[in-house]
């Protein structure tokens, strides 16, 4: 390729490798790619940055100002406020610690690796995946606007991770004693709509009136509740396919509508003392005062009930909030509900994660699936 043919600022070197210069305010930068597209981007990102005075040179940025550069500029308009705040409590955590103070410049593949080799034995897969995630963006952008040469993380190997614990799901005997000790206890209903729906705790708190659609019996899940910024609020569904309808079972048609009489009795009762949040002033599922649930509270009332039973000399193995939604899904399997239509109801954004679902299925239905084909050997 003749220099001639190419873009004005760009020129090929002898070794092959293309050549991008750019001038601001009398001062030269030159990147290097050997790729002439992904070298025009970076030449533009370049330029956006000096335009904007968030470009640092190669010799100065640290590992925490570019991150912070990064998390300002190119993030914190693409993800939710909860991701930005994960994120944040992510780099905190888990990375500052290990390169925060290093130069960006000065940063090898095998400084990356130690962090994941020393956090795989500390953290769980989804956050080491996340952790690498955050250094890839950063290095990736640092690597485009020409601040480092070469992306260390790409340099690098994922560590193998323990496996994660299997999901507990209830057997139908524990779901029967679960729900039965749930009816002591002030939150027992949303725990009950949860065993019967499968929607995430998020989703479940976040839930208003207005969603409940009574007349065709279905829940239209359109968000979820988050806090950011020191509020509760209900930003938008996890994913495109978690905004969905989930049809009513008799038994939370009747709990709901049970659940509405009583909630506009209370909120009569006490008047000046139903406090909502503003902007949440008609959720389905609040405290006794009309304020929306913070998840830690879910937890602690599940632990109560397991208590409650366990105090009546009854065995009951821990479960946690997210077991209700395991359980429900378990259900739908044993009872032979198809994959695609479960998908659907859960939220899943692909078809994988409800079939990974299918590997966790009770031992006892195993077996009964099993004697189905037991005549064709």
């Amino acid at each position: 390729m003749g220099n001639n043919k190419l873009p004005k600022g760009i020129t090929v070197r002898k070794d092959g490798k293309l050549m991008g210069r750019v001038q601001y305010e009398g001062e030269r930068y030159t990147l290097y790619d050997t790729d002439l597209n992904t070298l025009q981007k970076r030449m533009e990102d370049l330029k956006y940055e000096l335009r904007h005075g968030i470009f640092e040179k190669e010799q100065n940025i640290t590992v925490d100002s570019w991150y912070h550069t990064w998390m300002t500029e190119y993030k914190k308009n693409q993800v939710k406020p909860t991701t930005f705040d994960l994120y944040e409590r992510t780099y905190e955590g888990h990375i500052k610690g290990y390169i925060g103070k290093r130069k960006m410049k000065d940063i090898r593949p095998e400084h990356i690796q130690r962090i994941f080799n020393v956090e795989a034995k500390r953290v769980k897969r989804q956050t080491l995946t996340r952790i690498k995630v955050i250094l890839n963006g950063v290095f990736k952008q640092a690597y485009k606007n020409g601040i480092i040469q070469k992306n260390p993380v790409e340099r690098t190997t994922f560590p193998r991770i323990r496996e994660e614990t299997e999901r507990r799901v209830m057997t139908k005997d524990e779901q029967q004693l679960f729900l039965k000790y749930t009816k002591r206890t002030y939150y027992g209903k949303i725990f009950e709509v949860a065993l019967a729906t499968g929607m995430r705790n998020g989703e479940l708190r976040a839930l208003e009136w207005s969603d409940i659609d009574f007349e065709n019996r279905m829940i239209h899940v359109t968000g979820t509740l988050i806090y950011t910024n020191g509020e509760y609020k209900k930003g938008s569904p996890k994913s495109r396919t978690s905004k969905r309808d989930i049809p009513m079972l008799d038994n939370v048609y009747h709990i709901l509508k049970e659940h509405r009489k009583e909630q506009l009795e209370l909120k009569m009762k006490l008047g000046a003392d139903w406090r909502p949040i503003k902007g949440l002033e008609n959720l389905v599922f609040t405290t006794e005062f009309g304020i929306a649930i913070n998840g830690t509270s879910m937890q602690y009332y599940m632990k109560h009930i397991q208590e409650m039973i366990r105090r009546d000399g009854k065995e009951f193995e821990p479960i946690h909030i997210h077991t209700l939604r395991h359980t429900f899904a378990t259900r739908c399997i044993e009872n032979g509900m198809q994959p695609q239509v479960l998908k659907t109801i859960l939220g899943h954004s692909s078809l994988s994660m409800t079939m990974d679902l299918y590997s966790h299925v009770l031992p006892d239905t195993k077996v009964e699936e099993m004697k189905k084909i037991a005549n064709c050997f």
